[in-house]
């Protein structure tokens, strides 16, 4: 029996109309049509070395993506998308992964941070006028949130639209903005005010791309993605109208939330494309390989390595399939699920694609090999869209003040009462072991985010320990019963780590670290590379005067 046989085909079900109360209907034979093209256009048309190379993609693969769909794929079909499920979507950007890290990534942020606050909150008009155009590929669309100074801190957003008769005027700048430089159609956050300067709060407006005073500048050189841009945006006092409005002024938060927590599912379904692909060519390369002790697959602790690795993306599936049902059946679902979905797919995609590196040994550090490629592109997921601990922090801060939403999960929907209490006695115990004569110091502040992060990631575990468990007793198949005595062991050793107090909260604090840091110039110097290279410039003699 073959892997492929023991696994649920839920991500080929189709979602009927009254199970979801939307119009689902033909959504899975419509996605099997796409992933059916990726598969021959991956085979025909893509070459991912020279996109690498060449730090671009292949300009007639986003008119080719376009026509056939993938840039669609959740738009209603009356405006010329796909609308297929979130499941279905999931499982044909998993495909998209498999074809091309960066092209992947391209249909994915086009259609979750572009096309979803349009499809949510634009008025009818926009609607009509916009998705049938993104929907065919022939604008793209992305989400400018990120700046200089803020990151991924949405309240400390500095770009402000000032109100005006008829409309605002915009200053500030973007970076970091995936598309920017090619995208048509851009959801905007700024920070609002009045003729006075008074805050109004944080609002979204859908801004043309070309528009005058919306300037993509420098185009980020990254380590992996290479093909895939991402542009800082000068804004300088670019006038919108009012109905340039993604929903009512101040509601800003909501449609940043709408296109990132679109986005955290799609991450998920394109870590699972990318772990099957890593673990696909490591067991080839497995079989194939002699080593001292014969066949490398014959190897015990190669074996174990795969056998983790496996367990590793079939959790991540489940959680994934878990967003997509909830969602596709209309349930809400929680911040802590999207959050456990961007954190460990994001993480546990990156430790599949490591060990598939080291796995081929020197082959796997070769970049004319498939896997050091997927080992640099996947890296970027674990920063974008919310680093691991900056969301890790955040989560276990929002549980210590409110845990009613993660109990509900773990303990009521899944049953697993005995991990929640292991979960509620490990935090206690944390909490306990903070000296109380460090309060309302510096001490107290650093071990307030360690304390956090803690929870964050434990609360992960616990969820996906929870999830696994209970998909085991539903199916009974040999890999989800192993994939959830693999779970329940990270979240043991994670615990027991927490538990060991002198490790967690034994740290230098800030002044400390830059005084001996600072000593390193000593023993290493303070070098900077200062020999000229190309110069790329436009000629003085050239240039507007």
């Amino acid at each position: 029996m073959t892997i492929d046989q023991v696994l649920p085909a839920s991500f080929s079900q189709d979602v009927s109309d009254s199970a979801t109360g939307s119009s689902y209907s033909g959504s899975a034979a419509r996605a099997d049509e796409l992933i059916s093209f990726l598969r021959q256009y991956t085979d025909e048309r893509v070459n991912s070395s020279i996109m690498d190379d060449r730090r671009s993609v292949t300009p007639g693969a986003i008119l080719d993506l376009g026509k056939a769909g993938l840039f669609g794929l959740q738009v209603q079909q009356k405006y010329g998308g796909q609308e297929l499920s979130h499941a279905d979507t999931y499982r044909v950007i998993a495909q998209a992964a498999v074809m091309d890290t960066n092209l992947a990534l391209i249909v994915g942020v086009h259609n979750a941070i572009g096309v979803t606050p349009i499809r949510t909150f634009a008025d009818e008009r926009v609607k009509a006028e916009v998705l049938p155009q993104i929907a065919r590929g022939t604008s793209l669309a992305t989400l400018a949130v990120s700046e200089p100074d803020i990151g991924s801190n949405v309240q400390g957003i500095a770009t402000t639209a000032t109100s005006v008769p008829g409309g605002y005027v915009v200053n500030g700048t973007k970076c970091w903005i995936s598309l920017g430089a090619w995208a048509g159609y851009v959801n905007l956050l700024t920070k609002t005010t009045d003729e006075k300067g008074r805050p109004k709060g944080l609002s979204a407006f859908l801004v043309e791309g070309r528009s005058a005073g919306f300037v993509p500048g420098l185009e980020a050189v990254t380590l992996g993605m290479r093909g895939f841009p991402q542009n800082r945006i000068d804004i300088n006092n670019l006038r919108v109208s009012s109905d340039a409005l993604l929903g009512a002024e101040g509601e800003g938060m909501a449609v940043a939330q709408s296109a990132f927590y679109g986005g955290r599912g799609m991450l998920g379904g394109a870590c699972i494309g990318v772990m099957k692909r890593c673990l696909q060519l490591t067991a080839r390369f497995a079989a194939r390989r002699s080593v001292a002790t014969g066949k490398l697959l014959d190897n015990g602790r190669a074996q174990q390595i795969l056998s983790e690795c496996m367990a590793a993306t079939r959790a991540v599936e489940i959680l994934v399939q878990q967003v997509a049902d909830d969602l596709d059946a209309g349930r809400e679902v929680s911040a802590e699920l999207y959050s456990a979905c961007k954190i460990l797919s994001t993480e546990l995609a990156f430790r599949v694609a490591d060990w598939a590196v080291q796995l081929l040994g020197a082959r796997g550090y070769l970049d004319t090999n498939i896997v050091g490629k997927l080992f640099r592109d996947i890296r970027l997921l674990r920063i974008f869209e919310g680093a691991t601990e900056t969301l890790t922090v955040y989560m276990g801060s929002v549980i210590a003040k409110d845990p009613q939403q993660l109990a509900e999960l773990i303990g009521n929907r899944y049953g697993a009462r005995s991990t929640l209490e292991l979960l509620g006695k490990t935090y206690g115990d944390l909490m306990a072991s903070l000296p109380e004569s460090d309060r309302g110091t510096q001490t107290a502040y650093r071990n307030k985010h360690i304390l956090a992060n803690i929870t964050g990631e434990l609360a992960c575990w616990g969820i996906l320990a929870a999830m696994t468990e209970y998909t085991a007793k539903r199916t009974g198949t040999q890999l989800d019963q192993y994939t959830a005595f693999w779970a329940e062991r990270q979240l043991a050793d994670r615990m027991h780590t927490a538990n060991d107090k002198k490790r967690q909260y034994g740290v230098f604090d800030a002044d400390f670290l830059s005084e001996r840091i600072a000593e390193y110039e000593t023993s290493i110097g303070d070098v900077q590379q200062s020999l000229a290279g190309e110069d790329r410039k436009l000629d003085e003699l050239l240039t507007r005067s």
